[in-house]
C-alpha cells in the first residue's frame, strides 16, 4: 500500500458501515413485509438512498484500487486519474444518498402524524431546502473546472479558477445545512410525541429512537470540517482520505437513523420470542343467545387488545383502510388505561382515538328441519374520543 497509506483504513471503515446499513435495511424490510403488511412512500426512498449509496461504495473501492488513499508521490500518471476520476463520483452519489436519506425521514415523520393533522408545512419547506441546497451542490462540484475532466486530470488544458474556490465556499455552506438539517429532524419528533397522551416511558422511548438524527449531525459537522482537503492540490489522494471516509459515514449513518424506528414491530416479536416482554393477553368474546343472554362469559373485548387486530394493525392478511386509520401503524399501539390500545398518533383536533369491539352471536331459534346458514353475526365499534 506504500508509506503512511489510508486506503485500507478508507476500506475497512466504508465495508464495515456498508454491511451494517444493509442489515439494518433489510430487518426495515422485513418488518414492513411481515408485520406492517405495506410499502410506503418513506420506504421506497429508503430503498432508493441504500442502492444509491452501495453503487457509491462501488466506486470507492475501485478509487481505493486505483490508488486513493496513498501519497501523491507513489502513483503513477494514470493511477492518479482514475483514482481521483472514481473518488468524485464516489463524492456525487454519497451526497445524493444523503439527501434522499434526510427526505426519506421526513417522508416518515409526514406518515406518523397522521393525515388528519394540519399540512405540515415545517416539513415541507425543510424537504425542500434539502432537496434544492444538495442539488446545487452537485453543480458546482461538476461545473468547478473548465473542462470538466481537468477536475480528475489535471494535464488537461482549462482552469479550475475560480470555481474550485466557488465549489469549496458553496459545500462548506451545504455541509453546514445538512448538520442544521440533521438537528431539526432529530428535535421535531420530540415536540410531535412530547404532546400525545401516553406513558412517559414510552415518550422517552420514541423520541430517542427518533433523535437519533443527533448522531448523522455530528458525522456531518465533522464532514464539513474535512471539506478543507477540496482546495488541496500537492497531495490530493492523500488529503481527501478523511473527506470520504466521513463522506460514507454521514450517508451510511442517515440511512441507519431513518431505518431504526420502524423496525420497532419487528424488535418487539423477537424481544417477546426471547421472553423479555410478555405478549398481551387478549379478552375473551362475549357470545350472546339470540335471547340476549350471556352464553360463554360476560367480559367485553376490546378491539385493539385482541390478537386478531393486533395481527391486522400490523398488516395482517385483511388490513385496515388507509383512509380509516388515525395514524401510521409501523410504530404500532400502546396499552391504553383501560385495557384497549391507543395509537401514538392523534385523530382530529388533538383527540386520542380508543377502539373497541364488542362481538355478538345470535342464533336463529332452532327448528326440526335443517338449519344451516340459519345464523347471524352483529358487531359493534364504538369510537370513543378522549380530550
Amino acid at each position: 500500500m506504500g508509506r503512511n497509506s489510508h486506503s485500507a483504513v478508507i476500506l475497512t471503515v466504508s465495508w464495515i458501515e456498508t454491511c451494517i446499513g444493509l442489515f439494518i435495511f433489510s430487518l426495515r424490510f422485513l418488518s414492513n413485509w411481515k408485520f406492517v403488511g405495506r410499502f410506503r412512500w418513506d420506504f421506497a426512498l429508503a430503498g432508493l438512498t441504500v442502492a444509491t449509496e452501495t453503487i457509491a461504495q462501488v466506486f470507492l473501492q475501485l478509487s481505493v484500487n486505483a490508488g486513493m488513499g496513498r501519497h501523491l508521490n507513489d502513483l503513477l500518471k494514470s493511477q492518479i486519474v482514475t483514482a481521483l476520476h472514481w473518488s468524485w463520483v464516489f463524492q456525487l452519489l454519497a451526497i445524493t444518498a444523503s439527501m434522499l436519506g434526510k427526505l426519506a425521514i421526513l417522508a416518515f415523520l409526514v406518515q406518523i402524524r397522521g393525515r388528519h393533522e394540519k399540512k405540515p408545512w415545517f416539513l415541507i419547506i425543510l424537504g425542500f431546502l434539502i432537496g434544492a441546497i444538495n442539488t446545487t451542490v452537485l453543480g458546482t462540484i461538476l461545473g468547478q473546472c473548465k473542462p470538466m475532466n481537468k477536475l480528475w486530470d489535471d494535464s488537461v488544458e482549462g482552469t479550475c479558477n475560480p470555481g474550485r474556490k466557488v465549489n469549496q465556499n458553496y459545500s462548506f455552506f451545504q455541509a453546514s445545512f445538512n448538520t442544521l438539517s440533521d438537528v431539526l429532524l432529530a428535535v421535531y419528533p420530540v415536540h410531535l410525541f412530547w404532546k400525545l397522551q401516553m406513558k412517559l416511558r414510552i415518550k422517552v422511548v420514541l423520541s430517542i429512537l427518533m433523535g437519533l438524527g443527533w448522531i448523522a449531525a455530528v458525522c456531518s459537522a465533522v464532514k464539513t470540517y474535512e471539506l478543507k482537503a477540496l482546495t488541496e492540490t500537492t497531495d490530493i489522494t492523500y488529503a481527501q482520505s478523511h473527506l470520504l471516509i466521513w463522506a460514507s459515514t454521514e450517508a451510511w449513518i442517515v440511512i441507519m437513523v431513518g431505518c431504526i424506528p420502524p423496525i420497532r414491530p419487528l424488535m418487539d416479536k423477537v424481544l417477546q420470542r426471547l421472553g423479555f416482554t410478555s405478549k398481551k393477553k387478549s379478552t375473551p368474546y362475549q357470545y350472546y343467545e339470540s335471547s340476549g343472554h350471556a352464553a360463554y362469559g360476560t367480559n367485553k373485548s376490546n378491539l385493539a387488545s385482541h390478537s386478531n387486530f393486533q395481527s391486522n394493525a400490523y398488516g395482517g392478511r385483511k388490513k385496515p383502510s388507509e383512509d380509516d386509520n388515525p395514524g401510521w401503524m409501523e410504530l404500532g399501539t400502546f396499552g391504553g388505561t383501560n385495557g384497549s390500545e391507543e395509537h401514538i398518533v392523534n385523530g382530529p383536533k388533538g383527540v386520542t382515538i380508543r377502539t373497541d369491539i364488542e362481538t355478538r352471536f345470535e342464533d336463529v331459534e332452532r327448528h326440526s328441519g335443517p338449519s344451516s346458514g340459519d345464523s347471524s353475526i352483529s358487531a359493534k365499534y364504538p369510537i370513543r374520543g378522549r380530550i
